[in-house]
């Protein structure tokens, strides 16, 4: 995500620069590109600390937290994204109808991660244990997609994560003006031996 953020900035600094040739209007773009990208870097690291310091924070407040830090680095809105890319992914605090899971929320979306978690036998050989914190999308046909690790604990909790998000049953799409639309969640999948 960090990564995505600062080539973003990058991206915005070259673009500027080379159209304006280092005039003040680009400098203070590059300055506000910068500084959006910080923002949005800091917010997600204050999400994630705050859901790691916090072992008894539940699913939705969890995702709230790091859906909102995510939103954080947008500068354009759910619509106007939607506007340029009918296929834009937008993030779950800012779309307008969140997609539902088997008529629910997140918690729900929890408890079925929950029951579908298999521990790996060797992560509880070494007494490994902590909180996954995946990103994924739900696409407009209601399917989870594009699972990826934000900040892991090890391989084996790692894979066992997205294996269990990547199977997902269908989900109802978020809408946007009544139309479906690509939604992004960051959710945490922990992983803790009694």
């Amino acid at each position: 995500m960090r990564k995505i953020y600062l080539l973003m900035a990058i991206a915005a600094f070259v673009m500027v620069g080379c159209k304006n040739n280092g005039s003040k209007k680009a400098d203070k773009a590059a300055e506000e590109a910068n500084a959006a990208v910080e923002n949005a870097v800091n917010a997600m690291d204050e999400a994630i600390e705050a859901i790691e310091s916090d072992a008894e924070m539940d699913a939705k407040t969890a995702l709230e937290k790091l859906s909102s830090a995510d939103a954080a680095g947008l500068v354009e809105s759910a619509e106007e994204m939607l506007k340029k890319n009918p296929n834009a992914v937008i993030p779950f605090s800012a779309v307008e109808n969140k997609p539902t899971f088997n008529d629910s929320d997140a918690n729900e979306f929890s408890k079925w991660v929950t029951e579908q978690v298999q521990y790996p036998q060797e992560a509880i050989d070494q007494n490994i244990q902590g909180r996954v914190v995946l990103q994924f999308t739900v696409n407009k046909e209601g399917q989870v997609e594009d699972v990826q690790v934000l900040r892991g604990v090890n391989d084996l909790l790692d894979n066992e994560a997205v294996r269990v998000v990547s199977s997902s049953p269908k989900w109802e799409p978020g809408t946007q003006n009544g139309t479906p639309v690509n939604v992004k969640y960051t959710f945490p999948v922990v992983f803790r031996l009694n």
